[in-house]
């Protein structure tokens, strides 16, 4: 049974500054990132949000019939709500489900219907299904989503009205069950249609890999299908000889359908690309083996393709459901989804200017359709949107299963995503040849060994690892360790986001070229050195299996994260098999950490910065008024307290930029007449530093004197760093010390002599040289690693 992380793990101060952040995007924020992160300790910063002390004891009280005002006085119906949310949608363990519902029917008791929000009834409508509850609540909750509504209302219906609702959610004709034994999904008869003709053929390509009877199921609906043009080919994935019977009863049951046999297993999309070369249609589309197609599918689907020449492929949707065609969903708002197997595409085009789909083990469909739009322009590919066309069998033993949960992606299909649109920009903007062939000798963009094959699906030894949030930069530092002969890997851990970002494209460039390999949690991989570029992607980690093992592991960590250190050490150890030692960010980090008794590095690990990407040398200010200008990244607090310490006067020229979108909610339309403040897509953190003369950090007293990359890139970028008197232990002289009330006097004396301005400026750029360049953090990672044994040759 799992034991629930507590907020006081965390601090109130920590938790609260990843609320304000989280929020900005909405409400849902925070439980949005806490699915996307699927990290059990990520409830503990929704158990802080809805005032919960233990989550384990809350539990407890819903399953024992309490109220949750008990536990919670005054409690927020929308954070309790999303706390029950979050439990039962990342189902990590088998209790996630039960006390998600009891959580639900302990809110329900406790605010009533009304009071919880409309997502919050459709999820425990949707959980309680399996329960036999579901249909009290349809009766009990006012405001549940009508998609849920609906669903629920098909899947609760008696037997005698059940295929009317359910055929209602699709175009005419309905289909009929066959009456017998077995799955409702194989029992379909497609209801009857009038025949179109025309000269166009159609080819749809079903592969399939040891069958069963589902594949009749499939090839049936093809052979009703109102377009009677086409040819249905079955490519056989290597299944042997137990399958020849099946296969050739599924040849027998219509003159067009073919069987194409491949003699070993390659995966589906080596299987569509035989298909593409042995196709004789106009058109070609895709259908998965064990799923239903309407009969007007492909006529529909045809019909904009013929009428538009320069439209290339379409897309329909789908509705997905179990065997028994039950299509409720826990945590999924709609019955209808994009179908990317219904791709059909124009065949000549196709082969000539895409080639091939990639011969990845998943996801190849949806890089084939991006590779298209990034090729031919987004509007080459349409999504015909409407009814449903196809009804998709769910299984637990489907590739994608075991890949995608509510809010979640597999990271190994996202990193194939980010891999492919990097690829696909520099497609667009003509830097490289989209066509691939059938048998490529080489990729053209990376592919996690998850999606790779078997042959890649092996395990794989590095001198190092590094590990973090690669989405923000930090090219310089992998090509400064590589550039030492060091066997390198990365691995990416978010921090804690609303959903899924790319790579930095310059990092993924690397990953995509083979400078370096990109590693997942699931790989099976070992490590002499790994090392944690940020506490931060640790404090929520994945509560995922990891096959990564590392005979060393070292957190860079500063005093920032002084409270959470021994969750980050137990996330550590949990994924990498081996406790921690943690390599302080400067003195005032250092003496935090080690008063936690913490395992400590003999040296610090230098943060890093690349001068000649940043760098600019400042003769002079650059105007008649002191440019004062900050990285905002904290929201509304610091917009605050900026505004408290330069006032509105004229006196100072001062520029933000604003990452946390929070500029009109602390400052309404009209900002300060002389600030001028940016928004991220606006203008770069390179050329909004090479605006301002002065850096200003002068945050609350009680924020640890940690030095964080802004700071950094500002003294790389020419700029006077103004800090607090407590930062001087870390940066000494490359940086200028006040106290709030001191700040005005400084800015004046600074501008007015542009020789001390010079002479500072200078002195912020060697401070960057000598201490932060990457090339010396490679130097302390290869140290590092040299107090590593070797291991032993065989």
């Amino acid at each position: 049974m799992r034991r629930h992380t507590t907020p006081d793990a965390y601090g109130s101060a920590l938790l609260a500054q990843h609320l304000r952040a989280l929020r900005r995007s909405g409400p849902e924020g925070p439980g949005a990132a806490a699915l996307h992160a699927r990290a059990a300790d990520a409830r503990a910063l929704l158990a802080h949000a809805a005032g919960v002390h233990d989550v384990d004891d809350l539990i407890a009280l819903a399953h024992a019939g309490g109220t949750l005002t008990v536990s919670v006085p005054g409690g927020d119906p929308w954070a309790l709500g999303e706390l029950a949310r979050v439990i039962a949608l990342q189902d990590l363990e088998a209790e996630d489900r039960p006390d998600g519902l009891a959580l639900f029917d302990a809110l329900l008791r406790t605010v009533g219907p009304r009071a919880v929000a409309p997502e919050h009834q459709g999820l425990h409508a949707q959980l309680a299904l399996a329960a036999g509850r579901a249909g009290d609540l349809l009766e009990t909750y006012p405001r549940i989503p009508r998609p849920v509504h609906e669903a629920l209302t098909v899947d609760l219906a008696e037997p005698h009205a059940w295929l009317a609702r359910f055929t209602a959610l699709l175009p005419a004709p309905a289909f009929t069950i066959e009456p017998g034994d077995g799955p409702r999904f194989d029992r379909i008869r497609s209801g009857a249609v009038a025949k179109t003709g025309g000269p166009h053929r159609i080819t749809t390509i079903v592969t399939t890999y040891r069958p069963g009877r589902e594949l009749i199921t499939t090839v049936a609906s093809l052979i009703a299908q109102s377009w009677t043009n086409q040819e249905i080919l079955v490519v056989d994935d290597g299944s042997g000889s137990d399958h020849t019977a099946l296969l050739d009863e599924v040849a027998e049951l219509d003159p067009r359908v073919r069987v194409l046999r491949m003699p070993i297993n390659g995966g589906t999309y080596l299987a569509r690309n035989a298909g593409l070369d042995a196709a004789t249609g106009e058109f070609v589309t895709f259908q998965d083996s064990d799923d239903w197609s309407h009969p007007f599918r492909l006529e529909r689907q045809v019909t904009p393709l013929l009428t538009e020449p320069t439209l290339f492929a379409t897309t329909t949707a789908g509705m997905r459901a179990t065997a028994d065609l039950v299509i409720t969903r826990p945590g999924f708002p709609q019955h209808r989804s994009y179908n990317l197997s219904s791709l059909m595409v124009r065949r000549g085009p196709a082969v000539d200017r895409l080639g091939y789909l990639d011969t990845v083990r998943k996801g190849a469909d949806a890089e084939y359709v991006e590779r298209a739009r990034a090729v031919l322009g987004r509007a080459a590919v349409r999504h015909l949107g409407g009814a449903p066309l196809a009804l998709i069998r769910l299984s637990g033993g489907s590739l994608s299963s075991a890949d995608m949960a509510p809010g979640w992606m597999h990271p190994a299909r996202h990193a194939y995503l980010s891999a492919f649109q990097a690829w696909h920009a520099r497609v667009a903007a003509g830097r490289e040849r989209a066509w691939r062939p059938r048998y490529p000798q080489r990729r053209a963009f990376a592919a996690p060994r998850r999606l790779a094959g078997d042959a890649a699906v092996r395990s794989a030894a590095y001198d190092v690892i590094l590990a973090g949030d690669w989405t923000d930069g930090g090219a310089d530092r992998i090509r400064a360790v590589g550039a030492r002969g060091v066997p390198l890997a990365l691995l990416h851990l978010g921090a804690l986001t609303t959903g899924p970002r790319n790579l930095d494209p310059d990092v993924q460039q690397l990953v995509n070229t083979g400078a370096v390999e990109q590693v997942v949690l699931a790989d099976e991989v070992h490590a002499r050195l790994l090392v944690v570029r940020d506490p931060a992607v640790l404090a929520f980690a994945p509560t995922l299996p990891s096959g990564i093992r590392a005979d060393r592991v070292v957190i860079e960590g500063g005093a920032s994260w002084a409270r959470a250190a021994d969750v980050c050490s137990a996330a550590a150890e949990r994924l990498f098999g081996t406790a921690p030692s943690w390599a302080p960010a400067g003195p005032a980090g250092r003496a935090a950490l080690a008063a936690l008794d913490l395992r400590l590095t003999p040296a610090d690990l230098p943060g890093t910065v690349d001068l000649r990407r940043w760098g600019a040398e400042r003769v002079a200010p650059r105007s008649d008024r002191p440019v004062v200008g900050r990285i905002v990244t904290d929201g509304r607090e610091e917009l605050r307290r900026l505004r408290s310490l330069l006032r509105d006067s004229g006196d100072f020229d001062v520029r933000l930029l604003d990452r946390t979108g929070e500029t009109g909610a602390t400052f309404g339309s009209r900002p300060p007449l002389s600030w001028l403040i940016y928004q991220d897509p606006d203008v770069t953190p390179r050329g909004f530093l090479h605006q301002i003369d002065f850096y200003l950090h002068l945050g609350p007293d009680d924020a640890p004197p940690d030095p964080d990359p802004e700071m950094l890139t500002a003294l790389a970028a020419g700029c006077v760093l103004l800090l607090p008197h407590r930062y001087e232990p870390t940066f000494g002289p490359a940086a200028v010390y006040c106290a709030p009330e001191e700040l005005r006097a400084v800015l004046r004396r600074l501008h007015r002599h542009p020789e001390r301005f010079r002479a500072q400026s200078t002195r912020g750029r060697e401070l960057v040289r000598h201490a932060h360049h990457h090339d010396h953090y490679a130097k302390a990672i290869t140290e590092l690693l040299a107090e590593q044994p070797q291991p032993a040759r065989g």
